[in-house]
């Protein structure tokens, strides 16, 4: 199955998580992946040899611009870093459709504005819907999360997605 024609901008978890598991390729899924310099940043810190080269379709913004009143209010409310202000003010700017984050408020604030979102695990559930990954790769990848991965990730939340994801055919 051929890329997406979604623009997505990245925010540093699903950088970090997906490196971390030695799948940052799934994020060749979408036709264009923005992420601004300072989220980059962010994501070098934890991982110094990140492998960029493996993403063809990313865009690195240098500056990106302000937040509309509407996100600001938002960012401020909920008390966004500066990474993932920096990555929702892409998103609303260039019209991209999915942030990709692990930050639950992040998140709240995009979608709450329209955006669609997706974590680390999204990523790993749509790659699988998608084609790119077997559903036992799905699975171990999923059960990888907590020993391989710096995600914060309740157990309960994991055990639910892992029998949803094992029961059904995602």
């Amino acid at each position: 199955m051929a890329a997406t024609e979604i623009v997505a901008v990245l925010d540093a978890g699903p950088l970090i998580h997906l490196d971390e598991l030695g799948r940052l390729n799934l994020l060749n899924d979408f036709k264009e992946l923005l992420v601004p310099q300072t989220v980059l940043d962010e994501a070098l810190k934890h991982r110094p040899a990140l492998p960029l080269a493996e993403l063809s379709n990313l865009e690195i913004i240098s500056e990106p611009p302000p937040l509309s009143a509407d996100l600001l209010k938002l960012a401020d409310e909920l008390a966004l870093h500066a990474g993932e202000r920096a990555a929702l003010a892409v998103l609303d700017a260039r019209g991209g459709q999915f942030l990709l984050s692990d930050d639950a408020a992040a998140r709240t604030v995009a979608r709450a504005v329209g955006f669609q979102t997706h974590g680390t695990i999204g990523l790993i559930l749509r790659a699988h819907r998608r084609g790119k990954i077997s559903k036992p790769e799905m699975l171990q990848l999923l059960r990888d999360l907590p020993t391989q991965t710096t995600l914060h990730l309740r157990k309960e939340l994991l055990d639910s997605i892992l029998a949803t994801a094992a029961a059904e055919n995602i």
